[in-house]
């Protein structure tokens, strides 16, 4: 992963927390203006269905209190003759011209039809069977409600009233199929009154009602009442409907060409919620052309079955546009906040990221070795004060340190150069001593001065061993002294590994492997030629062979193998002994170690073989290890070829 300057990261953490804060007030706000203005306006169009209602129910009490007022004018009279028919149906045509009704008539105590006002020929009709004369005849009461008029009664009016009713079918997508084309009865709003005469004796009754197909009076009211005709980018903002069945057949909705929607239909959702369920539907609506926040409320008959739908409904995009400015420009608001604070904060990240940043050109020139090097204390952050304060105090005591360190390393250097040369000095001195005395030893030893019993013989025989080991103690110190000098130079020659180097090395341990009965095999490659130091590369021999056989386990196996890698060669002696632990193999080729164990404890050493083996190792590009086995331990070495 790539790092980051201090500044980025902290500039990009502030601004992801400015971001996250942003888009949650962000959200928020929309949360709010959408259900301050939107759900507001689905709550306001709730209102207006039942300001629709009431002016919708206002016109059903006008009709009925005209008819009951009119029913009136017959009170005193105890019937009626033909003399006075013709000044009734002046009357009764008056009072329905004034009042804006589309039929009104008048009828006997038996229901039979005594004037029309719009057709007065046609009387003579009974009209007992219909169901507002009829619970007027059997009550007494005043009835008043919305009720469908077929066409042939309709017809028995005036034409007119049939043309008026007659709507043709428009194609409306989403609405429920209807076998029909065309709608040829109308939706009227009537009323009935009794006629009483003298001793409140009914006389009669007075039938009067208003057509709905394409009379507009009502749903131009309740958007005039309601709405106040306001409009948005053209359109009417509130629209009324009602619909006969799910036809609109009084609206004030216009359809794309600016004519009223008169013939289309009301969606299937709407139809089934309201006309089939007969529940209210409140909800956003497709209305002809736009989408609508709307509430539609059945329309019922006197006898409580569903005839109709009244319809009110707000246009939603001056809603949508509302909430959508105000969105922005609650977005612009966060968004400046979001510079304004992205601005303090880079200002803020600088103010910290600039003595972080002369703080760490310090620790570089310390790294340099600058030791001493100091930095400005006074950055205006208390903090940031005392870590320069503190980083100054360490840099005066890292240079006085390194001062007395370096002392300290010179007088170490000249004790270790005197101790290096004594060592050399007395080993070089000792080696032809110690030599000169194990000759001398080995030669009475051997009767070369004349017989010597076998008692002396085996003494002189561990004179002789103790004198070896000596002698190689004082060649390990030797090469000890040159390696820690530097003195161990590598005179490259062409050497055959097997030849040269481990078969000499197997013939000096030959006497030492038969005294413990060791099966040594050597599988060493032939004519394996390498450039090396042939005298090193014995001694490295010499260490690894010997160790194998000195802390092998008697009548035990030892192996010699070789790998050709190309151009390196892998060498591997293994011998049968305890396998060496994970702790044991860290230290295993350092300087004065020695590993305990029974066979340890037996076996002399100074601990210095295996350290000297890796370094002659190491001067030849190589590498050494140990890798224990199940009944034993492998030293493996590579070196170039």
């Amino acid at each position: 992963m790539k790092a980051r300057k201090l500044r980025t990261r902290l500039l990009l953490s502030f601004l992801l927390v400015i971001a996250a804060f942003g888009l949650l007030v962000a959200a928020l706000g929309y949360f709010v203006i959408e259900k301050d203005i939107i759900r507001r306006a689905q709550r306001k169009v709730e209102d207006d269905l039942n300001s629709a209602q009431v002016i919708y129910q206002q016109e059903v009490g006008r009709i009925r209190d005209v008819i009951r007022l009119t029913a009136l004018r017959f009170f005193l009279k105890e019937g009626i003759s033909e003399n006075d028919h013709e000044s009734i149906t002046d009357e009764l045509k008056r009072v329905r011209e004034s009042e804006s009704l589309d039929l009104l008539t008048l009828m006997d105590a038996s229901g039979r039809i005594i004037v029309r006002s719009r057709n007065p020929s046609a009387a003579g009709d009974y009209m007992a069977d219909d169901a507002f004369v009829s619970r007027v005849l059997g009550s007494g009461d005043v009835v008043a409600g919305t009720v469908i008029v077929s066409r042939e009664d309709l017809l028995k009016e005036d034409n007119k009233l049939v043309e008026q009713a007659y709507i043709k079918f428009v194609p409306t997508s989403k609405a429920k199929p209807r076998e029909e084309t065309e709608e040829t009865s109308g939706m009227m709003i009537k009323a009935a009154a009794p006629v009483l005469g003298p001793y409140g004796r009914l006389l009669g009754v007075l039938c009067g009602g208003k057509l709905l197909n394409k009379d507009y009076t009502i749903v131009d009211k309740i958007k005039q009442t309601v709405y106040r005709s306001e409009r948005y980018k053209g359109m009417d903002v509130g629209t009324t409907t009602i619909f006969q069945w799910d036809l609109r057949i009084s609206t004030n909705v216009q359809t794309k060409n600016g004519t009223r929607a008169i013939g289309t239909r009301v969606s299937a959702q709407v139809n089934e919620q309201v006309l089939e369920k007969g529940l209210p539907w409140v909800a956003r609506a497709f209305v002809v052309n736009d989408w609508y926040k709307a509430a539609y409320e059945p329309i019922r008959d006197i006898d409580g079955k569903i005839i109709g739908i009244l319809y009110v409904g707000i246009l939603e995009r001056p809603f949508v546009d509302m909430a959508r400015n105000i969105l922005l420009v609650f977005m612009s608001i966060v968004a400046a906040a979001m510079l304004l604070a992205a601005l303090l904060g880079y200002a803020l990240t600088g103010a910290i990221v600039r003595p972080v940043g002369r703080m760490a050109a310090a620790t570089r020139e310390l790294s340099r070795g600058s030791l001493g090097y100091k930095v400005h204390k006074e950055t205006g952050t208390a903090e940031l004060d005392e870590l320069a304060a503190s980083f100054n105090q360490m840099s005066e005591q890292l240079r006085e340190r390194e001062e007395k360190l370096k002392a300290a390393n010179e007088q170490l250097a000249a004790l270790n150069k005197t101790y290096l040369d004594l060592v050399g000095f007395v080993s070089h001195e000792l080696k032809g001593i110690i030599a000169t005395i194990l000759m001398n030893v080995a030669a009475v030893r051997d009767g070369y001065f004349g017989e010597v019993n076998e008692q002396q013989k085996k003494s002189l025989q561990a004179v002789t061993r103790i004198l070896g080991y000596l002698a190689e103690t004082v060649r390990k110190f030797l090469d000890l002294s040159r390696i820690e000098k530097g003195e161990l130079n590598v005179r490259k020659t062409e050497v055959l590994l097997l030849e040269e180097v481990f078969k000499p090395c197997l013939e000096t341990f030959a006497s030492e492997i038969d005294a413990r009965q060791m099966d040594v095999s050597n599988d060493i490659a032939r004519g394996i030629k390498m450039q090396g130091d042939l005298d090193l590369l014995r001694i490295v021999a010499n260490n690894l062979v010997g160790n194998a056989i000195k802390y092998g386990v008697d009548n035990g196996k030892v192996k010699l193998k070789s790998e050709d890698l190309g151009q390196r060669v892998r060498v591997e002696i293994y011998n049968n002994s305890r396998p060496i632990t994970e702790e044991e193999k860290g230290r295993l080729f350092q300087r004065f170690s020695r590993l305990e164990g029974e066979r340890g404890k037996k076996v002399k050493g100074t601990g210095l073989g295996l350290f000297i083996v890796k370094e002659i190792i190491c001067k030849h590009g190589g590498q050494i290890w140990v890798e224990p086995r199940e009944n034993g331990n492998s030293f493996i070495f590579e070196i170039k070829k």
